[in-house]
């Protein structure tokens, strides 16, 4: 997938679904789905570069891009989002960027989509130029599930209150945290439970401290493992800086370097500060058994 930044850029016979995309979830879905379907077209996603504020996002930057390519996007536009950008008129983005630059040949867009100074631009204003600028669009109602509508909003509040079952139904897809497998203090080895230790984007909206079930796939293995995930800060033994450390179940390989993907099944618990580290290794033990019984029979190519 091709990904482009900034104003300065020009391809040709786009196919464009415009948003945020925060999460990519159903109602995404089914925007990217339809440009897809534009075969003479280059399915584009246009969205907006991540600002530095203190929102957290339900993926990353790197996590949206690698679920746009898995999808079959083949071409995203990072727009910034800065005093230039925020002061041009709608009609001057539609003139100017979407025709001028993209070469927009068809749009594909969520009712609520609004764009430009003030956001005064919205869908209206995009069927209005349809004609005169030679693209077609097509807008989409916002998809309800049971009476709720998706949305991005009500997926970060599923996740921030745990409820990792909803969220995941919401997405369309297990909610993942990707990283790279950093050395800890090896405590897990130590208690015979070695972990795998990631530091999450700064940028993600995290679930509630506690204990999940996941299933982790590791950067070069097509196998998927079962696995025990911590997400918190460590109370029994002092540690108070937020961390992301899994045990895989039945593994015992050294992926020190290697980038992994945890999707979060189930919670099991909440996190808790133990008497001493044997009270920690037992209730450890009673997790791992707790994550194979959640996990069972989900997945066939599961070890």
């Amino acid at each position: 997938m091709e990904i482009l930044k900034g104003l300065d850029i020009c391809v040709k016979n786009s196919a464009v679904s415009l948003g945020k995309f925060d999460g990519l979830h159903r109602g995404h879905r089914l925007l990217l789905h339809e440009i897809l379907e534009k075969k003479e077209f280059i399915p584009t996603v246009f969205t907006f570069e991540m600002s530095d504020t203190p929102q957290k996002y339900i993926y990353s930057q790197e996590e949206k891009n690698k679920i746009l390519e898995e999808i079959g996007i083949r071409r995203e536009i990072l727009f910034p989002f800065n005093e230039q950008t925020k002061k041009m008129a709608p009609h001057d983005f539609i003139r100017d960027f979407l025709v001028a630059k993209l070469d927009v040949k068809y749009i594909c867009v969520g009712e609520d989509f609004h764009f430009g100074k003030n956001r005064d631009g919205n869908v209206g204003i995009l069927k209005r130029y349809a004609s005169e600028y030679g693209y077609d669009i097509k807008i989409f109602h916002k998809l309800q599930a049971d009476n709720e509508t998706i949305g991005s909003t009500l997926i970060r509040k599923k996740l921030e209150d745990g409820d990792i079952a909803k969220a995941n139904d919401l997405l369309g897809r297990n909610y993942f945290i990707e990283g790279t497998v950093i050395h800890g203090n090896a405590l897990g080895r130590t208690l015979n439970m070695p972990t795998a230790n990631i530091v999450p984007d700064k940028s993600k909206l995290l679930l509630p401290s506690g204990v999940y079930a996941s299933k982790v796939k590791i950067e070069g293995d097509s196998q998927v493992y079962k696995g025990v995930t911590n997400v918190g800060r460590k109370p029994t033994i002092g540690r108070y800086d937020i961390g992301v450390e899994t045990c895989l179940l039945d593994f015992d390989r050294d992926i020190y370097g290697k980038k992994i993907t945890v999707e979060f099944y189930e919670h099991i618990r909440h996190e808790k500060k133990f008497p001493g580290l044997d009270e920690l290794k037992n209730q450890m033990e009673k997790d791992k058994e707790r994550a194979r019984h959640i996990l069972k029979n989900k997945f066939h190519n599961m070890m």
